[in-house]
């Protein structure tokens, strides 16, 4: 099972978490988080490995994450906001993978899903809250989606549910597990005991 460490900031805490060699590692470029890297902020591709580095945005014009893609050094991006299909592929077309993110509380959100984005993230919906919120959706309503795509499985993911997502893998294409809040120290710091478990883990399954 491939698992994403998301919301990473602090050069250290990448050093630290990047050494259990997580899949993929997200940096988010949306200011209302209080994971936001800054404009300037720059991927330590030197830390990374082989984890892939994904850029998350909401509602970024292509051109701004086109331009931050080059200067930052990532080509997988996680979008969370409206983002239309021309967009998309706009993206796509420059070479760019692309996640989509959907907000999921009830089946009809997996409903009717575009099949041009590369891959999915479920997430929990709350509200009109933009982006993750640290808890799961009821993961049986997985049962709606049809469309095959992959997808990664968000929404309050941590080393105590690992074994049930794991389960879950089997009757639904998991592509990946996303961590963020769950295990936090604080925001964009994560515990690196809490990585640790979840690795080991995964190496064994």
């Amino acid at each position: 099972m491939r698992w994403k460490v998301c919301g990473m900031r602090e050069s250290s805490n990448i050093q630290e978490v990047a050494d259990f060699r997580p899949d993929f590692m997200g940096f988010i470029w949306a200011e209302a988080s209080p994971r936001y890297v800054g404009e300037d902020f720059r991927i330590p591709l030197e830390l990374l490995g082989d984890t892939i580095p994904v850029g998350v945005f909401v509602n970024r014009s292509v051109s701004s994450i086109l331009k931050l893609s080059e200067s930052a050094g990532f080509t997988w991006v996680q979008l969370h906001g409206e983002e239309t299909e021309e967009e998309m592929l706009e993206l796509k077309n420059a070479g760019i993978k692309v996640v989509k993110a959907v907000s999921v509380a009830e089946e009809r959100d997996l409903k009717n899903l575009s099949d041009l984005p590369d891959y999915y993230l479920f997430d929990t919906k709350k509200g009109s809250q933009t982006g993750g919120t640290g808890e799961r959706f009821d993961w049986q309503i997985l049962a709606a989606y049809q469309l095959g795509k992959p997808f990664f499985l968000a929404g309050g993911l941590s080393f105590t549910n690992l074994e049930e997502a794991l389960t879950l893998s089997k009757s639904f294409p998991i592509y990946a597990l996303d961590f963020n809040s769950k295990i936090e120290l604080n925001p964009g710091l994560k515990d690196i005991i809490e990585v640790q478990k979840i690795s080991k883990r995964l190496v064994e399954n």
